[in-house]
């Protein structure tokens, strides 16, 4: 019997919907921190220093017979750059050793199957409440995760006070201050538009275009279409469990996008989910169940004693052996 999920709306009747099989995805954090690493690696712009930097000097070695280093100095005379030493990374302006270059191999590639994967798998521990709350998210003014929200609660939102009076409404008031701290990042970070760190609020999940303006000024909530979702949205930081707020039409759309376990996806050609072989993940308890054990044997705790080979060591553990020799 599949599980129902009520939607929370404006009408007094409450209405619900069967739980996608996505949400029985069993999660493996390990996974999904790889993965989010190979795909945070394909953002980065390629950067290299001047193949000419702390090369543009005249400079020659003055070779050997002068108690000095062999390196390149400086030529001319009447200043104090006269005779220093150039070009080598140990010198003063001198090249950085082994310097960047663009041909560096930047991204990474990582398998359709197991991108589509880990996104069910995040899918799937958005709506375990214990994951949820680890990951430091205030959802103790909900009734229950995973959050459903009709999409008529969202036509009259078109400001930015109306989306944080939504947000309210639904019982994140302890999320929306906590997304207000804003830490100064340590670093040069700060010089390179990276100066504040913003904690991460919902994620608000669509299919069909809703008033994106609304929620774009609200600090730490993002939103994405239910057909762009990825680890980076689901798992930021390669950590499970992200709050979402699924619309209606884009909750329900899960199923067509991953399919169940016995049948393929409409959406998404060759992906089947898979399940959990196991049905607890206890592995002590499984190890010391009367079951397995049967099938240990008791380890043997008693020291074998050594074989003594040597006949000066033998002469001293049995002294009479000479005598009946």
């Amino acid at each position: 019997m599949q599980k129902k999920i009520e939607i929370i709306s404006k009408s007094s009747t409450s209405s619900v919907v069967d739980l996608p099989p996505v949400f029985r995805t069993p999660v493996r954090s390990d996974l999904i921190s790889f993965v989010h690493k190979n795909v945070a690696l394909n953002k980065r712009q390629p950067y290299a220093v001047n193949p000419n930097a702390g090369k543009n000097y005249s400079a020659e070695g003055w070779g050997t017979g002068r108690a000095v280093a062999r390196v390149a100095r400086i030529k001319g005379s009447g200043t104090r750059r006269a005779g220093q030493g150039a070009f080598a990374n140990f010198c003063r302006g001198g090249h950085m050793a082994h310097p960047t270059n663009v041909r560096r191999r930047w991204q990474r590639k990582t398998p359709l199957n197991m991108r589509r994967l880990v996104t069910a798998m995040g899918i799937s521990a958005s709506a375990v409440a214990p994951i949820v709350e680890s990951r430091g998210h205030r959802i103790s003014g909900l009734k229950s995760i995973p959050l459903v929200v009709d999409n008529e609660m969202l036509q009259d939102v078109k400001k930015t006070k109306d989306a944080v009076k939504f947000l309210v409404e639904l019982g994140l008031t302890e999320e929306m201050d906590k997304t207000k701290e804003v830490f100064i990042k340590s670093g040069k970070g700060k010089m390179r538009n990276r100066r504040y760190k913003v904690k991460k609020g919902p994620l608000i999940v669509y299919d069909k275009e809703i008033c994106t303006k609304a929620f774009r000024n609200v600090q730490g909530v993002d939103m994405c279409r239910v057909d762009d979702l990825n680890v980076l949205e689901l798992c930021p930081g390669g950590q499970p469990g992200r709050l979402v707020i699924w619309m209606k039409d884009a909750f329900v759309k899960l199923h067509d996008l991953f399919g169940d376990l016995e049948n393929e996806a409409n959406l998404k050609a060759g992906f089947l989910l898979t399940e959990g072989i196991a049905s607890g993940d206890d592995i002590e308890r499984i190890f010391h169940s009367c079951e397995v054990q049967a099938f240990i044997d008791e380890p043997c705790l008693i020291d074998k004693p050594k074989l003594v080979k040597n006949v000066k060591e033998i002469e001293k553990l049995n002294p009479y052996l000479s005598l009946i020799n």
